[in-house]
Protein backbone atom coordinates (compact mmCIF):
# COMPACT_ATOMS: atom_id res chain seq x y z
CA UNK A 1 0.00 0.00 0.00
CA UNK A 2 1.13 2.91 -0.91
CA UNK A 3 2.28 5.62 2.21
CA UNK A 4 -0.79 7.40 2.19
CA UNK A 5 -0.35 11.78 1.97
CA UNK A 6 3.03 11.56 3.43
CA UNK A 7 4.17 14.14 1.14
CA UNK A 8 1.08 15.79 2.74
CA UNK A 9 1.91 15.03 6.41
CA UNK A 10 5.82 16.05 5.96
CA UNK A 11 4.57 19.45 4.22
CA UNK A 12 1.97 19.62 7.46
CA UNK A 13 4.15 19.14 10.09
CA UNK A 14 6.82 21.73 8.75
CA UNK A 15 3.64 24.53 8.54
CA UNK A 16 3.26 23.44 12.10
CA UNK A 17 6.36 23.88 13.29
CA UNK A 18 6.37 27.53 11.74
CA UNK A 19 3.20 28.24 12.60
CA UNK A 20 4.49 27.20 16.32
CA UNK A 21 6.70 29.45 16.30
CA UNK A 22 4.88 32.34 15.14
CA UNK A 23 2.79 31.60 18.03
CA UNK A 24 5.19 31.42 21.06
CA UNK A 25 5.76 35.09 19.46
CA UNK A 26 2.24 35.92 19.73
CA UNK A 27 2.01 34.92 23.07
CA UNK A 28 5.19 36.45 24.80
CA UNK A 29 4.11 40.01 23.21
CA UNK A 30 0.26 39.86 22.18
CA UNK A 31 -1.03 37.59 24.71
CA UNK A 32 0.76 37.72 28.44
CA UNK A 33 0.86 41.49 28.95
CA UNK A 34 -2.59 42.05 28.18
CA UNK A 35 -3.94 39.54 30.42
CA UNK A 36 -4.30 39.81 34.08
CA UNK A 37 -1.96 38.59 36.44
CA UNK A 38 -4.17 35.72 37.34
CA UNK A 39 -4.32 34.63 33.75
CA UNK A 40 -0.85 34.90 32.58
CA UNK A 41 0.57 31.44 33.78
CA UNK A 42 -1.29 29.10 31.55
CA UNK A 43 -0.02 31.19 28.79
CA UNK A 44 3.27 31.12 29.42
CA UNK A 45 3.23 27.27 30.15
CA UNK A 46 1.45 26.86 26.80
CA UNK A 47 4.69 28.38 25.49
CA UNK A 48 7.05 25.31 26.88
CA UNK A 49 4.66 23.26 24.53
CA UNK A 50 5.78 24.59 20.96
CA UNK A 51 9.09 23.66 20.71
CA UNK A 52 9.13 20.85 17.76
CA UNK A 53 9.97 18.28 20.77
CA UNK A 54 6.41 18.73 22.07
CA UNK A 55 4.36 20.44 19.62
CA UNK A 56 2.44 17.22 18.80
CA UNK A 57 2.19 15.68 22.36
CA UNK A 58 -1.56 15.82 22.93
CA UNK A 59 -1.84 18.25 25.37
CA UNK A 60 -0.20 20.88 22.95
CA UNK A 61 -4.32 20.87 21.15
CA UNK A 62 -5.67 20.37 24.64
CA UNK A 63 -4.24 23.69 26.08
CA UNK A 64 -4.48 25.60 22.85
CA UNK A 65 -7.82 25.48 22.98
CA UNK A 66 -7.91 26.45 26.50
CA UNK A 67 -6.10 29.35 26.05
CA UNK A 68 -8.15 30.22 22.77
CA UNK A 69 -11.37 30.32 25.11
CA UNK A 70 -9.57 32.72 27.49
CA UNK A 71 -8.72 35.05 24.57
CA UNK A 72 -11.99 34.97 23.40
CA UNK A 73 -13.58 35.53 26.80
CA UNK A 74 -10.95 38.57 27.40
CA UNK A 75 -12.14 39.88 23.51
CA UNK A 76 -15.45 39.67 24.49
CA UNK A 77 -14.94 41.75 28.25
CA UNK A 78 -12.78 44.50 26.01
CA UNK A 79 -15.08 45.07 22.71
CA UNK A 80 -17.55 47.88 23.05
CA UNK A 81 -20.84 47.77 20.82
CA UNK A 82 -23.02 50.44 19.86
CA UNK A 83 -25.81 51.15 17.43
CA UNK A 84 -25.24 53.22 14.45
CA UNK A 85 -27.73 55.23 12.40
CA UNK A 86 -27.41 57.01 9.52
CA UNK A 87 -29.34 60.43 10.26
CA UNK A 88 -28.79 61.19 6.05
CA UNK A 89 -31.14 62.78 4.17
CA UNK A 90 -30.78 59.74 1.70
CA UNK A 91 -31.17 57.05 4.31
CA UNK A 92 -35.31 55.96 4.43
CA UNK A 93 -34.56 53.43 6.85
CA UNK A 94 -34.71 53.54 10.79
CA UNK A 95 -32.15 51.42 11.07
CA UNK A 96 -28.64 51.29 12.54
CA UNK A 97 -25.96 49.28 12.66
CA UNK A 98 -23.69 47.63 15.11
CA UNK A 99 -20.29 49.20 15.06
CA UNK A 100 -17.76 47.02 17.36
CA UNK A 101 -14.36 48.68 18.49
CA UNK A 102 -11.74 47.63 20.84
CA UNK A 103 -9.03 49.30 22.92
CA UNK A 104 -5.52 48.65 22.15
CA UNK A 105 -4.86 45.63 24.33
CA UNK A 106 -8.22 43.95 23.03
CA UNK A 107 -6.67 44.39 19.44
CA UNK A 108 -3.51 42.68 20.66
CA UNK A 109 -5.29 39.78 21.83
CA UNK A 110 -7.83 39.50 18.38
CA UNK A 111 -4.50 39.35 16.54
CA UNK A 112 -3.26 36.46 18.60
CA UNK A 113 -5.93 34.32 18.68
CA UNK A 114 -5.69 34.70 15.27
CA UNK A 115 -2.62 32.54 15.54
CA UNK A 116 -3.37 30.88 17.74
CA UNK A 117 -6.66 29.74 16.10
CA UNK A 118 -4.06 28.97 13.06
CA UNK A 119 -1.70 26.73 14.86
CA UNK A 120 -5.05 24.76 16.36
CA UNK A 121 -5.97 24.39 13.00
CA UNK A 122 -2.58 22.73 11.50
CA UNK A 123 -2.43 20.33 14.85
CA UNK A 124 -5.78 18.94 14.21
CA UNK A 125 -4.99 18.51 10.11
CA UNK A 126 -2.01 16.55 11.56
CA UNK A 127 -3.82 14.42 13.87
CA UNK A 128 -6.67 13.92 11.77
CA UNK A 129 -4.25 12.69 8.86
CA UNK A 130 -2.73 10.02 11.79
CA UNK A 131 -5.96 9.20 12.35
CA UNK A 132 -7.13 8.23 8.71
CA UNK A 133 -3.56 6.30 7.95
CA UNK A 134 -3.87 4.24 10.75
CA UNK A 135 -7.51 3.50 9.72
CA UNK A 136 -6.35 3.26 6.69
CA UNK A 137 -3.22 0.52 7.70
CA UNK A 138 -5.95 -1.39 9.36
CA UNK A 139 -8.40 -1.58 6.34
CA UNK A 140 -5.68 -2.83 4.63
CA UNK A 141 -4.74 -5.27 7.33
CA UNK A 142 -8.38 -6.86 7.21
CA UNK A 143 -8.02 -7.88 3.65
Amino acid sequence: MPDLCFDSLVQHVAEAIGAARIADTAIGTDIVPNLSQLQRAHPQDVRKLLGPDRLFEPRTLVDLEILAGTLEGAIRDGTMEETVYDSSPENTSNTGWTRRTHDGQTCDLVRALTVVDDLRDRLQAIQDLLATRRVLERMNAEH
